[in-house]
């Protein structure tokens, strides 16, 4: 049923003329408008959050053929067809504008009537997503894209790109604020990827509790004692860890390479956080932090974090969410697109797309 792939996860040089990007605007706005008029805000934001559903649209619209710089340009769309006037707002994007959300948010909090302590709890959501798909799960690719969708409800939705360097392979993760009991515990409403890696640490990952729960504890012990853990191994001493060849690869991938701030570590010490979210949410604790107490973890207390890379492929897709939801998502987008002021010609080369992409169109189109 899936067939298209994820192909705009691979990225590409093409080049996105003027003309189409305000042609694809307004195709994309009247699916928009229409799918708002039908179900709403609130069903709107949870919709991007499944990621078969942002599909729908970039197909639908014809961006997939820029592969690569589809989501880019569909961020841009999103954000100059949805406000606060139509229940959606959109906040962040490419690169540096990943970080206006704070200032966006001020803006809006009036018209959606949120409260100074929401505005925060929001902030700190925006900034643990980020936090946890570049420190928590390191699966080797580096995020430059982060948007935000929220409704008035207080629902909301947010999207991350990433990048993997010297290649043009990306990753593209999806956060609902529904299914987010812990920032830190299978938090994510999916990651699509075009492959698998055969090592990614994943401290979400719940395999991982145990290994959180001790990297909490290890900050309790002198930091003396971890520092020792990043020259343990760089002396290739040996121990029972390191002669059970199925995980060598485990421990050289957690020894750290880059440089590890003593100072913080120091501090965490002496007011050690009262859980892993706490600690992630400390500023300058970053990927080197992470990995040594993962490390510590396996060596003190011969407790490991996964190393399963929770990515989703295409093929997929249809096991991890099942055939009747995203029928269900993709009748939606199909009655509004019937139900859109678009001409008859665009309506029809639109269902054609999805047609072509997704099969078994007519079995939902009527």
């Amino acid at each position: 049923m899936y067939r298209a792939g994820i192909r705009e996860l691979k990225l590409t040089n093409k080049r996105f003329g003027e003309r189409y990007y305000v042609i694809t605007k307004r195709v994309v706005g009247e699916i928009l408008q229409s799918y708002l008029s039908l179900y709403g805000p609130d069903s709107l934001v949870e919709s991007m959050a499944e990621p078969y559903f942002l599909d729908f649209l970039l197909v639908a619209s014809g961006l997939d053929e820029l592969e690569g710089d589809s989501t880019l340009i569909m961020g841009a769309i999103l954000k100059e067809t949805l406000n606060p006037q139509s229940g959606v707002a959109v906040l962040g994007g490419k690169s540096l504008s990943r970080f206006d959300v704070p200032k966006e948010l001020e803006s809006i909090a009036e018209y959606f009537g949120l409260s100074e302590r929401w505005v925060q709890y929001l902030l700190y959501c925006s900034r643990m997503v980020a936090k946890i798909d570049s420190v928590a799960l390191q699966d080797g690719y580096d995020l430059y894209f982060h948007m935000m969708l929220l409704s008035r409800s207080r629902i909301w939705t947010i999207i991350q790109l990433s990048r993997e360097p010297y290649s043009t392979n990306a990753r593209r993760y999806h956060w609902f604020s529904g299914n987010v009991k812990s920032f830190v515990d299978e938090p994510h409403n999916g990651i699509l990827a075009v492959e698998k890696k055969p090592i990614v640490l994943d401290m979400t990952a719940r395999d991982s509790a145990e290994a959180r729960r001790t990297s909490v504890e290890l900050l309790e012990w002198e930091p003396s004692k971890l520092r020792r853990l990043q020259t343990y191994f760089r002396m290739h001493k040996q121990t029972k860890l390191t002669q059970d060849p199925n995980r060598v690869e485990y421990v050289t991938f957690l020894t750290p390479r880059g440089s590890i701030n003593w100072k913080l570590l120091q501090r965490l010490h002496s007011s050690p956080p009262r859980d892993y979210e706490q600690l992630l949410a400390v500023h300058g604790v970053g990927r080197e932090i992470v990995k040594l107490l993962a490390l510590g973890s396996m060596v003190y207390y011969e407790t490991s974090p996964s190393f399963r890379d929770p990515a989703i492929l295409a093929e997929e897709l249809v096991d991890r969410y099942g055939s009747a939801e995203i029928l269900w998502r993709l009748q939606q987008v199909v009655d509004s697109i019937n139900a859109s002021d678009l001409v008859e010609a665009e309506k029809r080369r639109a269902l054609a797309r999805l047609g072509d992409a997704f099969g078994e169109l007519e079995g939902v189109a009527g």
